[in-house]
């Protein structure tokens, strides 16, 4: 065969590729958060048949001549630019104005440092909800991962709620987020109930420190030899008999005023808790979480809902991924990427001043005489002002039909002359096997 032949089965072939990168195109216009795919063509190979020359004292030079033996695929790229809003009425279905990921694990990854970052699936689409074990998942059965609230270790009980003396703080550690557990009807076991003494003068009544069902939060466990202080369901110094019960002036070397003062236990029927930094899973935390009621989320990413004794819970705030080269990331399956080969680093962030001046995994940016430690820059969380997440609403697709039906024109043309020059040849070939009669 001629090499026309060879050219024009190389042409064949890729435009054959780019018609299937078009009808997947075609095929996801109204898949949420699709990321529409685009081919290049390039040269394949050549041949010289003379080679070029500069020329001399007398004589000019002269171009090389060459042949091209057709073309082949030279990219497939995708275009990870953030696509149009699309509403849907759901207040957990979120879509995310500006450029970054949402991350997406299962409830057993820690992640610590930002070298544990690989571990989890990146992804545009925020169809998200509430599982029975009270995480945040999305409709695959991935887990969201943000930044929870966790109790104060500084909280003073004595000097009550304050801007100075908050109940809850935001956790830097990356988690899988999840519905706060609901406190146990408070009885004098676990704490909870002060009973009044009838022969005092005056007569004291029964002391409630907290009310069945209120809100319970995480702790931050003990410095690690890293330094990382994770989040866990259960006081590093002070348990009950498993029965979940914390103590405000022994979390992370808190005071709490000086005296000891019992915190909130859990509402559980099992009595499995989840020993000092342990995933929190299903598997090792068995209790009861919250249920809240109109979930939303808000610019910040934060998580909101009310519990039932009319408290406004905020579970936790949405972190958002960016990496080096976004259109480098590698589509695994379904709506999850990958920051493998072509997409460099994956850095993490919070919005619009959620956490400032924060590293992973609550590490402490000074020692205790306030001098700056040598941390790991990659651990730093960013402050991302330029993202919103709106709530009621995805991101849909980012498929151009308009353009696809003119790349899916042009690429049939191409093919059609390509399959011409194949029986243009065959007609030669014939004519020349011909002329022994």
């Amino acid at each position: 065969m001629t090499g026309a032949m060879y050219a024009a089965i190389g042409g064949l072939k890729t435009h054959m590729s780019n018609l299937n990168v078009i009808g997947n195109n075609i095929a996801n216009v109204n898949t949420f958060g699709y990321k529409a795919g685009r081919m290049t063509f390039k040269e394949s190979l050549y041949t010289t048949s003379r080679a070029g020359s500069n020329g001399g004292a007398t004589a000019g030079g002269n171009n090389p001549s060459q042949i091209g033996y057709g073309c082949s695929v030279g990219s497939i790229d995708l275009n990870m630019s953030p696509s149009t809003y699309a509403p849907t009425g759901r207040g957990l279905d979120v879509y995310m104005d500006g450029e970054g990921f949402y991350m997406f694990g299962n409830k057993d990854d820690v992640i610590q440092d930002a070298g544990d970052l690989t571990k989890l699936n990146l992804s545009r689409v925020g169809d998200l909800w509430i599982d029975p074990d009270g995480y945040i998942c999305n409709h695959q059965g991935a887990v969201l991962f943000g930044f929870a609230r966790v109790q104060n270790p500084n909280y003073d009980p004595s000097k009550g709620e304050s801007g100075d003396n908050p109940k809850t703080i935001v956790s830097s550690q990356l988690t899988p987020l999840r519905v706060p557990l609901s406190a146990a009807r408070p009885t004098e076991e676990n704490g909870g109930l002060v009973p009044g003494d009838a022969t005092a003068n005056p007569p004291t009544e029964d002391v409630l420190r907290w009310e069945e069902g209120e809100p319970v939060y995480p702790v931050l466990g003990a410095a690690t030899e890293e330094g990382y202080h994770l989040n866990n369901y259960v006081d590093p110094d002070t348990t009950k008999d498993g029965t979940g019960v914390y103590d405000y002036a022994n979390q992370g070397g808190g005071t709490g005023g000086g005296t000891t003062t019992t915190g909130i236990g859990y509402n559980t029927s099992l009595q499995a808790v989840a020993k000092n930094q342990d995933p929190l899973t299903s598997e090792t935390m068995k209790a009861l979480h919250v249920q809240l009621k109109s979930v939303s989320v808000e610019k910040n990413g934060a998580i909101t809902g009310l519990a039932p004794n009319g408290d406004t819970v905020v579970l936790g705030y949405i972190a958002v991924a960016n990496v080096d080269s976004s259109d480098g990331v590698t589509h695994i399956d379904g709506p999850y990427y990958k920051a493998m080969g072509g997409a460099g680093k994956i850095r993490v962030s919070a919005l619009n001043g959620v956490l400032e001046n924060a590293y992973l995994s609550n590490q402490d940016a000074k020692d205790d005489q306030g001098n700056d430690l040598d941390l790991n820059p990659a651990n730093a969380i960013l402050n991302d002002k330029d993202i919103e997440l709106i709530n009621r609403g995805l991101e849909a697709s980012s498929t151009d039909v308009a353009n696809e039906f003119t790349e899916m024109i042009k690429t049939q043309r191409g093919y059609q002359a390509n399959t011409r020059i194949i029986t243009v040849t065959d007609s030669m070939l014939e004519e020349l096997v011909n002329m022994k009669r």
